[in-house]
């Protein structure tokens, strides 16, 4: 098994799955107490992926390429996969994998704009769910599929509205808003005190707050570019949480749930590690394709990069890892819609014949 500490998790994920097969099932606390048995617990994609009917990846989304590359051979026509949440262009690069397989051509790929449950593990076997958010936007790959994969995701006990495309969804990863910022900006405060804070109520202060506005609005007119009508942070914390009050630190502080949300630890941790490389840059660099700077986004990855001493600009999700490199903003509208990705209109560039030693 593959060791996920360079992806920023402190251990592989599949190290729940023992205390969970002893157990029989998880043991739940919050807002939903009791013991909820699971009739089969595998590492075995072969076992547990074929016959299923619907698929969910609740993963770090720097984990999503190495899950689909795992399931990708196992994918079954018929099946629906939602990936939840998406971060920021999950399916897209879900897609990317899985199609190259021969074995499904007819099974449902989408994502949701951010996970149902403010949940933490509480040990192997136990889960704290805090919250059910009062609803998840979600979205198949193309968008021509959403009523089918809304349907689908009906059999679940969960209340999602559909988004117009991927976009939209990943446009709208409020993660990348609420988490990388707080984190960096605190970094003397979290090394030196070991955490012992409240992430959204002591870190997100009037000025942290004021930051992460502004990059919400950078975000929101990436958005805007794409033809995505995306609500502001503020809007969605009302939507999902009933909360209220303004500015950004005022809203958050009506939010009961949030009350034992503690910081991190230490800065080896998915707010930073997740949230930038698979979160801001990725939005960062569809503000580069449809002409929108967005400096407080790109301060924010700058100083994650330095403070952690890692290139998150390389390591991330890009246009280019994405398979969009050379679309318009028509196109890749077009190819969230309809799944096709036209760029046959664009000139073929022959590739400079450079010594090996400057490749």
């Amino acid at each position: 098994m593959q060791s996920f500490a360079n992806l920023g998790l402190n251990e592989p994920i599949f190290m729940q799955t023992p205390a969970i097969q002893n157990a029989g099932g998880v043991n739940v606390q919050g807002v939903i107490d009791g013991f909820a048995p699971i009739e089969y617990v595998s590492n075995d994609m072969a076992d547990i992926i074929p016959g299923r009917d619907i698929l969910l990846v609740t993963v770090p989304a720097q984990a999503h390429k190495f899950y689909a590359e795992e399931m990708s051979p196992w994918i079954e026509s018929g099946q629906t996969l939602l990936i939840m949440p998406g971060a920021t262009g999950g399916a897209i690069e879900f897609s990317n994998i899985i199609e190259a397989q021969e074995n499904a051509t007819d099974f449902i790929l989408g994502e949701a704009q951010t996970f149902s449950f403010v949940s933490r593990i509480v040990n192997p076997d136990t889960v704290l769910i805090s919250k059910i958010k009062n609803k998840v936007r979600v979205s198949a790959l193309p968008a021509s599929s959403n009523q089918k994969f809304l349907r689908s995701l009906s059999r679940l006990p969960l209340d999602f509205v559909l988004a117009k495309n991927v976009l939209e969804t990943s446009l709208g990863n409020v993660n990348a808003m609420l988490h990388p910022a707080p984190m960096v900006l605190s970094a003397g405060l979290i090394e030196s005190q070991c955490g012992g804070f409240l992430h959204y109520h002591d870190l997100i202060s009037e000025s942290v707050g004021n930051l992460i506005e502004r990059m919400d609005k950078e975000r929101m007119k990436i958005a805007e570019m794409l033809s995505i009508e995306s609500p502001s942070i503020l809007e969605w914390l009302m939507e999902v949480y009933d909360a209220e009050g303004e500015p950004l630190c005022e809203c958050l502080k009506s939010i009961d749930t949030y009350d034992n949300v503690t910081c991190a630890t230490d800065l080896s941790h998915r707010y930073i590690h997740e949230d930038i490389p698979t979160g801001l840059v990725p939005i960062s660099d569809f503000g580069e394709l449809v002409g929108v700077e967005p400096p407080a986004i790109d301060s924010i990855i700058l100083i994650g990069e330095q403070i952690c001493k890692r290139n998150y600009r390389s390591t991330g999700r890009s246009i280019d890892s994405l398979g969009l490199s050379g679309m318009s903003i028509e196109n890749l509208v077009e190819f969230a819609d309809s799944g096709i990705k036209n760029q046959d209109y664009l000139p073929l560039i022959e590739a400079p014949d450079l010594p090996l030693e400057d490749i």
